[in-house]
């Protein structure tokens, strides 16, 4: 009886002990490595994206070969969308040389009722650039958010003609969008011609600024660099002694004088330079501004480039034929 007894604890504790090890082994290994899914490894190939050109893709300290801003890494796959900038203006005949109130409001056409935030990039929610239709008039200007859900900005147009406005946001969850609007304001017509003379050199108050492709000529089809030489009052100067506007030391924008291509770049500084990168789509010349801060002036310079017919190539990540100038 008492054999039995002994024997009836043995084969419940082992009882017991198999279900304790059944039990654990249905439990997952804490220290299992868990695969992200598709496209959101953190050291995926295409881990990272221009925030203004999301067709760009790299790896983490890649430039974007249209702009030169830092690629950022993707948290999450974009929202689909197609949007538009509605424009109105008050009052709705536009005059030269007579204040007008430009109205813009974002709009998904998916979905035209849903409301459009927008996501801040360089310190504001949207970038407007103004040129006249001959490329002899430049602005740069940033609507301010109304509480109807617009963006409001006052503007004096100089002249009468055609003129485009290139409206520069990203939708919150989005890609990056530019959209093109073109108006045409009454009154007199400018008789100043854009001058199509090449001038890679220009001045502003005592600033003399110089633009060097690093391969001599800027080409299209090829993700080229060229910097921003800087001398005040005939000596080198270092440009990390501009202010910083819109959280960056220089902002340019570049426009083909033919197809009215439009390309807004945001330098970065190496040593006493501003360096430039980017891909001209387009053989043309092009009207070039650069905007840069010094001791609390704006200063709005301007150039004519001529971007050569290129071959195009494969993006190169380490840049290695541009010497001194590694990312």
């Amino acid at each position: 009886m008492k054999n039995n007894l002994i024997k009836a604890v043995l084969l419940f504790a082992i009882g017991s002990l198999s279900l304790l090890f059944a039990c654990n082994s249905n439990k997952p290994d804490q220290t299992e490595k868990h695969d992200h899914p598709e496209g959101m490894q953190h050291d995926h190939e295409h881990g990272f994206a221009c925030p203004m050109h999301p067709e760009i893709v790299g790896q983490e300290g890649d430039k974007c070969s249209k702009c030169g801003m830092n690629l950022e890494p993707i948290a999450e796959e974009a929202h689909a969308g197609n949007f538009e900038m509605q424009l109105k203006t008050n009052p709705e005949k536009i005059e030269a040389k007579k204040i007008v109130a430009l109205s813009f409001l974002p709009k998904n056409k998916n979905n035209l009722t849903a409301a459009v935030p927008l996501d801040v990039e360089h310190e504001k929610k949207i970038h407007l650039i103004i040129v006249d239709e001959g490329l002899t008039w430049f602005n740069h200007i940033h609507p301010e958010y109304q509480s109807d859900g617009s963006y409001t900005v006052n503007e004096t147009f100089p002249h009468g003609g055609n003129y485009i406005l290139y409206a520069d946001y990203k939708p919150s969850g989005s890609h990056h969008q530019l959209n093109k609007i073109n108006v045409s304001v009454e009154g007199a017509k400018s008789k100043t011609i854009a001058s199509t003379k090449i001038r890679n050199e220009t001045t502003s108050d005592k600033f003399q600024v110089t633009l060097k492709a690093d391969n001599g000529k800027f080409v299209a089809n090829n993700a080229i660099h060229f910097d921003g030489v800087f001398m005040l009052d005939g000596k080198r100067f270092d440009v990390n002694n501009l202010q910083n506007y819109l959280g960056a030391k220089g902002h340019m924008v570049a426009i083909n004088t033919s197809t009215k291509e439009y390309i807004h770049l945001h330098p970065e500084v190496e040593k006493d330079i501003l360096h430039f990168h980017t891909t001209f789509e387009k053989a043309g010349i092009y009207r070039v501004w650069l905007q840069f801060m010094y001791e609390g002036k704006l200063h709005t310079t301007d150039f004519n480039i001529q971007v050569e017919e290129g071959v195009a190539q494969a993006q190169d990540h380490d840049h290695d034929d541009h010497e001194g100038h590694q990312h």
